[in-house]
């Protein structure tokens, strides 16, 4: 029988990917504020010019090495935020690369650089949807968990996860040499000693304790609608735009980075930007309307779709029109989409039973 060399995917990998995504984010939204603060400095002097792509790509060379170079747990965070913060700094500067003038602040690099952010969250959701579960894959995971029976007591979490696992891999009949190694592994398992408790849960119990105190349902509920409202507000710039693209009237007139759109012109990627923005618009009004009326699931729902609509499709027109905007743009939805997050994590739990709780009552403060 042939052995099978294919790819197998890290039980880790989605909480890696995503965590390259976040650094990514940060680090171009981060780097291009304080160009825009600093008034864009150049290092190297008169001349030699260090720019960022430099500093990037000697990140990524430290994620590659120290991933080729050790084995610790904390290896694959540490290679996730240098490849994250390295290729932020490189893909910043693509405008330089695909123009003959070294153009930094051409209309397309902004959309490139969204693409390449979109590209990796989408990584990042496929890998969560990884068959986990398969001989091999089962293998891998009990390997690298076993890593950290030599580095001392076990957390809780972890010998939980690796006993799953190492159950899983010995209950499959299809390897039969896979199931006798994780059978003779679990008393090795059993045996190690494991931390008293787990040090991260007192901290997390206390932010939840401070959370419930200071952010009971209704003002998280408020909140949200505030975010939904004024995002909703701003977004609905784009049904005027549309309007008055259509206009016939003379005296309407669009500028667009400084200059004044010819009568009758519409172009496509405006055209797009806008009704796109229209429709984040409705949809966050409608969210925003239906969380007052206490209809919170549907209110949530059309909450997320509006800002994921925005975040995955209109951010990428309206960043190839105005670059500075996309990014308070993008900023801004993230942080209203993590508000819609929490609030259906504490209050929505998901489950047969979600769908039977009682309707509540309007908005109220108690």
């Amino acid at each position: 029988m042939s052995a099978d060399r294919g790819p197998v995917p890290r039980e880790d990998a989605a909480r890696s990917v995503r965590l390259v995504a976040v650094a990514f984010g940060v680090t171009v939204v981060v780097t291009r504020l304080y160009l825009a603060l600093t008034g864009y400095p150049q290092i190297g002097g008169e001349v030699y010019h260090l720019a960022h792509a430099l500093w990037g790509g000697l990140l990524l060379l430290v994620g590659g090495l120290a991933a080729l170079a050790w084995s610790n747990r904390w290896v694959a965070p540490t290679t996730a935020v240098c490849v994250g913060v390295g290729s932020g700094l490189f893909v910043d500067e693509v405008g330089k690369f695909i123009t003959q003038r070294n153009d930094y602040f051409t209309p397309l690099a902004a959309p490139i650089i969204y693409a390449v952010f979109l590209g990796v969250l989408g990584l990042a959701i496929l890998a969560g949807r990884a068959r986990l579960d398969r001989p091999r894959v089962l293998a891998y995971s009990v390997a690298i968990r076993s890593k950290d029976l030599a580095d001392g007591p076990l957390r809780p979490d972890d010998r939980t996860a690796l006993l799953r696992d190492v159950d899983a891999l010995a209950d499959d009949p299809a390897r039969p040499d896979l199931a006798a190694y994780a059978t003779a592994l679990r008393p090795v398992v059993e045996a190690a000693p494991t931390e008293a408790r787990d040090r991260t849960r007192p901290l997390v119990a206390g932010l939840r304790r401070v959370e419930a105190a200071l952010v009971p349902r209704w003002v998280h509920r408020l909140l949200l609608i505030a975010g939904s409202v004024v995002l909703g507000l701003v977004s609905l710039v784009g049904l005027v735009v549309l309007v008055a693209l259509w206009s016939s009237d003379p005296d309407v007139q669009i500028v667009l980075d400084d200059r004044t759109l010819p009568p009758g012109s519409r172009p496509p990627v405006l055209v797009v930007a806008s009704a796109g923005e229209a429709v984040v618009g409705v949809l966050l009004l409608v969210a925003a309307a239906a969380l007052f009326l206490g209809r919170d699931r549907v209110g949530v729902r059309l909450c997320r779709a509006g800002l994921l609509l925005a975040l995955a499709g209109v951010n990428v027109a309206l960043g190839y029109l105005d670059a500075e905007l996309v990014v308070l743009a993008v900023v801004a939805e993230l942080a209203v989409l993590v508000v819609a997050g929490r609030y259906r994590t504490r209050f929505l739990p998901a489950g047969p039973r979600a769908g039977m709780r009682r309707p509540e009552a309007g908005f109220s403060p108690t």
